[in-house]
């Protein structure tokens, strides 16, 4: 008699089965956890490049633009607030849920003047596939500061 067979055979080939299952749960859970991995760096790079354009969109529109943004702007909402900053990040940032995303828009010099700085920065919450599981969701920031040229 050989060992780790049965009569007919089928020994060796459930233990083969029952080892390529554990190790295909292994395989699928690493694959997925990649993918999700890949999904918060994409949701970051997003993020990072509509608080880029909102600041770029900030510069461009100082006290000499025919429609300015930020302090004295018809847009601005003291202290931080500036709703064509906000909505230029929000649509540079397509694919974010624009109910986790928040922007804020600051002017450290405290006008908007050619030269002045302006500070652009952007949180959004990243929910995992796995929120399931209790894994709370990750705040990712993304914050760019400039210089007023027009």
């Amino acid at each position: 008699m050989r060992y780790g067979r049965s009569r007919r055979g089928g020994g060796v080939r459930g233990q083969a089965l029952v080892e390529t299952a554990i190790a295909s749960l292994a395989f699928i859970g690493l694959i997925v956890g990649l993918i999700e991995v890949g999904r918060g760096v994409w949701n970051y790079n997003m993020l990072a490049h509509a608080t880029r354009e909102g600041a770029r969109y900030a510069i461009v529109h100082g006290a000499d633009s025919t429609d300015p943004s930020g302090p004295g702007s018809d847009h601005f909402t003291a202290p931080d607030q500036d709703e064509m900053v906000f909505e230029t990040v929000g649509r540079f940032g397509r694919g974010l849920d624009p109910d986790g995303l928040a922007v804020t828009s600051e002017w450290p010099d405290g006008d908007n003047q050619r030269g002045s700085k302006v500070k652009v920065t952007a949180r959004y919450e990243f929910h995992s596939i796995f929120s399931f599981l209790g894994i709370s969701p990750v705040t990712l920031t993304g914050s760019s500061i400039m210089t007023i040229q027009h």
